[in-house]
């Protein structure tokens, strides 16, 4: 028996996903595991989505899926965007730092701002945790708060979207700052924001719906728009980002000073008349 459409299109987005897996692990071994740098999250994504496809091919091929299979494969399908916003909120705290200018140092690790976005993220992706749950449930009073805590979700992941284009853009405005190889992790970002912001609209689009059957409902709505505005969104963000962190040797920042930033010489004459000297 074969798939139907939406199990199919699960079964590619495995067959991308698990080698990614053992890409993005390989970055994240490359860079670090800290949270700050972005890189374990993007691993976390490729896993839950490879999770997320095998729920879809299961829920598929299931004759009288139960509601505990439809709750599941609902939650790991609609968290994704939730470590993608950590991965880039590290990628941003790593191209500020090793910058001496006080407004990069502000967003760079531990900053406080992303503390908060770290914080709003968590309580969005909680809100829309919740609003799957209660749309299954048969208590009617979930199934009526649902509707509310999914517009709150996704109004809050478009803050926070809009948050993490302000801040790129005030790294842009300051790349003068920024230490030439993470530079190039800037324009990775870059890249990936107009089809974040697609992908973000996905959500968004459908916390607005008054039914939890919309057509942007990445379950049981339309397979085109979800198809089109997350599947391909999501995979073309992490191959960005996965291809930048390839290119990316941070580990050679000290070769390559930030633009402006004075170089320090020897106080020791080396040239006619001692005018010279070398540097250090």
């Amino acid at each position: 028996m074969g798939l139907p459409d939406r199990g199919i299109v699960a079964a590619v987005q495995l067959a991308l996903y698990v080698p990614m897996v053992l890409l993005t692990l390989l970055l994240v071994f490359r860079h670090g595991f800290r949270r700050t740098s972005g890189w374990i999250f993007l691993a976390i994504f490729s896993i839950v989505r490879v999770a997320g496809a095998i729920l879809i091919i299961i829920l598929e091929k299931t004759a009288n899926p139960s509601t505990g299979l439809f709750t599941a494969a609902s939650i790991v399908v609609s968290i994704g965007l939730t470590p993608l916003f950590f991965a880039t909120m590290g990628f941003l705290s790593t191209v500020a730092q090793r910058s001496d200018s006080p407004g990069m140092q502000a967003i760079g690790q531990h900053s406080k701002i992303f503390r908060i976005l770290h914080l709003v993220i968590i309580v969005g992706m909680a809100l829309v945790i919740s609003a799957t749950v209660g749309i299954t449930s048969e208590n009617s009073n979930s199934r009526k708060n649902s509707s509310s805590q999914r517009k709150a979700g996704g109004v809050l992941f478009l803050i926070v979207y809009i948050a993490l284009v302000l801040i790129h853009g005030y790294c842009w405005v300051h790349r003068d700052e920024i230490r030439v190889h993470r530079r190039r992790l800037l324009i990775g970002i870059s890249c990936a924001l107009p089809f974040f912001l697609v992908r973000v609209l996905y959500t968004f689009l459908d916390a607005l719906q008054t039914s939890p059957l919309s057509n942007f409902n990445p379950i049981f709505g339309s397979l085109a728009l979800y198809t089109a505005m997350s599947v391909v969104m999501e995979f073309i963000i992490v191959l960005i980002y996965t291809t930048v962190g390839m290119m990316t040797p941070l580990d050679l920042d000290e070769e390559y000073p930030v633009k402006n930033e004075p170089q320090e010489y020897d106080a020791v004459p080396n040239g006619p008349g001692g005018q010279q000297y070398a540097r250090a």
